[in-house]
């Protein structure tokens, strides 16, 4: 037994073929401009320093565990010398060269004064925290 194709059965193949090219095409665009986008919006967001002067008011440890995985980060909890309570993360930062972030959280202790540099902005709905950077403990 033979298979044959006649010309409507190829046509309609061939509309498959590009609809598939198509949508292959759409989704690789998407995802590049998403790509392209989250590096825009991120790069600033690793180079807008600012600093606090800040009393350490606690310290925690988060942890998240997934299917396949887990991290964890490290929480700050601080007043500011108005006495607005804020909260920060510590966390290991590559581009910007901060690996130390277990060490510093040990070096923090609850009760002293420190100046912290921090980057990127606190976002509650989006569960993000400004990240310390670098600190000096204030005597």
């Amino acid at each position: 037994m033979k298979f044959e194709m006649n010309k409507m059965g190829m046509d309609m193949f061939d509309r498959n073929v590009r609809k598939m090219k198509t949508r292959y095409i759409l989704t690789t665009v998407s995802f590049i401009i998403i790509v392209i986008v989250m590096t825009v919006i991120s790069i600033p967001m690793q180079f807008n320093d600012h600093t606090y002067t800040v009393t350490i008011t606690d310290k925690d440890r988060i942890v998240e565990v997934d299917e396949d995985s887990s991290s964890s980060k490290y929480i700050v909890f601080a007043d500011d010398q108005n006495g607005n309570s804020l909260v920060f993360q510590n966390t290991d930062n590559i581009l910007r060269g901060k690996v130390n972030s277990s060490n510093m959280q040990g070096q923090l202790k609850v009760g002293n004064t420190y100046e912290i540099t921090v980057i990127g902005y606190r976002v509650p709905l989006l569960n993000m925290y400004e990240n310390i950077i670098k600190m000096k403990e204030i005597k």
